[in-house]
């Protein structure tokens, strides 16, 4: 990642995955690593329905308040809950040296040609959909994937701890829901893949 002091996240997703709720998480478990100044965290969404694109922003300043809630034209972390909603515009906003997550079965390796993804700094991919699918955490049949996932953040970003993740996830869920949650991000963090 270019700058450091400011970490720019965008999710790309559908309604109903999570993306928003994820965005939520991470910024307030960035709070809590007490590495970062200020915070922020907003969904950008046309029709609010199960199955449209989706995106969320967060923005994370380790040095300055954040006063700007533009949308995020290039950011330095992409995530990507469903490859069905990724174009070529969307791989090319990621910043040079960027990192780029998805939920995807393939290795990050294959992942690099198949998106022309040679500007990221690194790339992070585990089979997210079938974590959930196993652990039978679905909405209407879809895999709900935004706790899993930020394991795969956790990875790429370090001060986004493990353990700031779930007590923000529990704190939200509650106790029951949340640790079941909690394990999902352990197990995003373990079968998360990088590039390097």
């Amino acid at each position: 990642m270019k700058n450091e002091d400011l970490i720019k996240i965008v999710i790309h997703g559908r309604g109903g995955q999570g993306a928003v709720t994820a965005c939520e998480i991470l910024a307030e478990a960035a709070f809590l690593s007490g590495k970062f100044l200020d915070v922020q965290a907003y969904p950008s969404f046309g029709a609010e329905r199960r199955g449209a694109p989706v995106q969320a922003y967060a923005k994370l300043s380790r040095t300055e308040q954040i006063w700007d809630r533009a949308e995020i034209e290039e950011p330095s972390i992409l995530i990507i809950f469903d490859e069905s909603v990724l174009t070529k515009e969307i791989t090319n906003s990621l910043e040079e040296e960027g990192i780029f997550i998805i939920n995807s079965a393939e290795e990050p390796t294959v992942i690099l040609k198949m998106y022309d993804l040679n500007k990221a700094g690194n790339i992070i991919a585990a089979d997210i959909s079938n974590l959930a699918l196993g652990k039978n955490l679905t909405i209407d049949g879809n895999p709900v994937i935004n706790t899993p996932i930020l394991g795969l953040l956790s990875k790429a970003l370090p001060e986004l701890s493990l353990e700031n993740l779930k007590k923000v996830v529990i704190d939200k869920m509650g106790e029951k829901i949340g640790i079941l949650n909690g394990e999902l991000i352990d197990q995003g963090y373990t079968l998360a893949k990088t590039l390097i």
